[in-house]
């Protein structure tokens, strides 16, 4: 039979992974972040789950939370790539002693405290659990003071404060959550251009290029949104021109 404490451990780990998973429609994307960085952009896994894509960030970095976008086949009412960029680094700066915060509080009850549980000292996981409930109330308390930077109203701190809280393995994903209160439109020809390093772009391209075509098979060849995906993968493929 399983000992009670390696159940306890597992489940505090698996509860942080499943408040990490992002399920995506079709028309949402996730930029993954590093260093207040743009690094890359994914649309999800391949497989659906009640008509969404799952993905799940690295588990290991907490602290560099991922930004959320909807892509569109048109042009109008979207954010230029520019001014999009610009608004997610300063978020990101926004965020940054949240994000750490958080992620040390998760250190503590995700990894430090299932280990010590494991080996059966429950004094040191009494320990960790309340250095963890510490540390989540100095990040609440980061996002109360930043609530204005962040761009959220005091109904979504309170709320936000309240299930880091309750459920502390999720404190650990704080930034992730702040984030997902967030999202910036832009037409799907405009991702490559956001800010990515310069040896990613054609990369960047090539992947968006991909996930319209898979999109593009859904819709008649003689319907107008078959008509301006492709609109939108030839503007991508001439991008891609341009770096070559």
């Amino acid at each position: 039979m399983v000992p009670l404490e390696a159940v306890l451990a597992l489940a505090l780990v698996g509860v942080y992974l499943v408040d990490s998973v992002h399920f995506l429609s079709i028309g949402d994307a996730v930029l993954v972040t590093r260093c207040e960085r743009l690094r890359q952009v994914t649309f999800g896994w391949s497989f659906e789950l009640a008509g969404r894509r799952p993905f799940l960030p690295n588990p290991l970095t907490p602290f560099w939370p991922e930004l959320r976008i909807q892509w569109t086949s048109g042009s109008l009412g979207n954010t230029k790539p520019d001014a999009a960029t610009a608004e997610m680094l300063a978020f990101l700066r926004s965020t940054k002693p949240i994000n750490r915060l958080a992620a040390l509080a998760g250190v503590f009850i995700v990894l430090i405290a299932p280990v010590v549980l494991t080996l059966g000292s429950q004094v040191l996981f009494l320990a960790s659990a309340g250095v963890s409930f510490i540390l989540a109330v100095a990040a609440c308390c980061m996002l109360s003071v930043r609530r204005k930077a962040v761009g959220l109203d005091w109904p979504q701190v309170i709320s936000m404060s309240l299930v880091a809280l309750v459920c502390l393995p999720c404190v650990a994903n704080l930034g992730r959550a702040i984030s997902r209160r967030h999202c910036w439109t832009l037409a799907a020809s405009d991702i490559p251009a956001l800010g990515f390093d310069v040896s990613e772009d054609v990369r960047i391209g090539q992947r968006v290029s991909a996930f319209l075509a898979q999109v593009r098979r859904l819709f008649p060849a003689d319907t107008p949104e078959y008509g301006a995906l492709t609109s939108q993968i030839k503007l991508l493929e001439g991008h891609d021109v341009e770096h070559d």
